[in-house]
C-alpha cells in the first residue's frame, strides 16, 4: 500500500513539475484595432477590436518544425456602429506548418438611423424576401472548426531578403440568429441575406517580407459558399485584395488593403454573382500589440 502511495505521489509530482513548467513559458498579448474602409458608394466603414492572447508551448520538441509548437487561446471583442460580438478561439500549432483551430461567438446589432444603417435585420420567409430591422431582438452565434497550411521559406533560407510567406486555411462555420426559425432569412451587420446553417470559407496568402518600413507586400484571395450542407447552397464567391504592411515601431502597424470582388449584394441583401470582378473598397487596419 505505501508503495503504491508512494508510486502515486511521485506520479502527480512528475505531472505538476512538467504542467508547471509549460505555465511558466507560458506567454500574453493583446491588440488593439481599428479598422477603417472606403468603398465610393456606402461612405465609410468603421470597427474597434481588442484581443488577448494566452500562448503555452505543447507538443515541443527538436528541429525548426517542433522548436515553437504550441497552443494559443484567443478572446476578442469587436465595436462597430451598428454591432457588438465576442469570440473566443483555440489555436493548436502541432507542427510548424499546420495550425488547427476550434472557435465560436456570439454578438447582437441596432439600427444607426443616422446613415440608415441596420446591425439586425429579419425576414418573414426566406432568402429573397424582404429584410427588416430586429435590432437587440435576438442574438447572432457562430461556430467554426478550421486547418491552415502555412510555411515561410525564411525559416529554411538564410538572409534579410528570403522571406516568402504561403498560408492556405480552410473552414467549415455554423452560423445563426436566436430569432430565426429554421429557412427564414436574416442579416448581421450587413453581411448579406442568410440562413442558419453550415458555411465554407478559404483563405490563400501570397506574402513576401523585407527589413524596411513597408515589412510586407502580398495579396490575399478569400472563397465563400453558403448552405454547403443544403440542397439550396450557393456558388462559390470571392474576394482579392491587394495587401501592404507599414511597420511604423515594434507595436504600431498599418495593413492596406485595395479589394476586388466577384459578388454584391442585391435590393433584397441577397449575395450574388456580378458580371465581371470589380473594386470592392479600401481598407486600412491599425494594430497596437502590447
Amino acid at each position: 500500500m505505501k508503495r503504491n502511495t508512494s508510486r502515486t505521489i511521485l506520479a502527480l509530482l512528475v505531472v505538476l513539475l512538467v504542467v508547471g513548467g509549460l505555465f511558466a513559458q507560458t506567454t500574453t498579448s493583446g491588440t488593439l484595432k481599428f479598422t477603417g474602409a472606403w468603398d465610393g458608394k456606402k461612405g465609410i466603414e468603421a470597427k474597434g477590436e481588442a484581443a488577448y492572447q494566452v500562448k503555452i508551448p505543447m507538443f515541443v520538441g527538436e528541429g525548426p518544425l517542433m522548436s515553437g509548437n504550441n497552443l494559443k487561446l484567443k478572446t476578442q471583442i469587436g465595436v462597430s456602429p451598428i454591432a457588438a460580438t465576442a469570440t473566443l478561439d483555440a489555436v493548436l500549432t502541432p507542427i510548424a506548418v499546420l495550425e488547427v483551430s476550434l472557435g465560436g461567438g456570439a454578438g447582437t446589432g441596432w439600427d444607426f438611423s443616422l446613415m440608415d444603417l441596420a446591425g439586425l435585420k429579419l425576414a418573414t420567409g426566406g432568402i429573397g424576401t424582404t429584410l427588416n430591422s430586429d435590432q437587440l431582438a435576438g442574438t447572432y452565434y457562430m461556430g467554426r472548426l478550421g486547418a491552415a497550411f502555412q510555411f515561410d521559406t525564411g525559416a529554411i533560407l538564410e538572409g534579410d531578403w528570403t522571406s516568402v510567406v504561403i498560408r492556405a486555411y480552410q473552414e467549415l462555420n455554423y452560423k445563426g440568429y436566436s430569432n430565426a426559425p429554421a429557412d427564414i432569412a436574416w442579416e448581421f451587420e450587413n453581411g448579406g441575406a442568410m440562413v442558419n446553417g453550415f458555411n465554407y470559407k478559404g483563405e490563400y496568402i501570397l506574402g513576401y517580407q523585407m527589413p524596411l518600413i513597408v515589412n510586407l507586400v502580398g495579396v490575399q484571395l478569400e472563397t465563400y459558399a453558403y448552405n454547403v450542407l443544403d440542397s439550396a447552397r450557393t456558388g462559390l464567391f470571392s474576394d482579392l485584395s491587394i495587401l501592404a504592411n507599414t511597420q511604423i515601431n515594434e507595436n504600431l502597424s498599418v495593413l492596406t488593403a485595395v479589394q476586388f470582388t466577384n459578388f454584391e449584394k442585391d435590393a433584397n441583401r441577397v449575395i450574388v454573382k456580378k458580371a465581371e470582378p470589380a473594386f470592392k473598397r479600401v481598407a486600412m487596419i491599425l494594430s497596437y500589440g502590447y
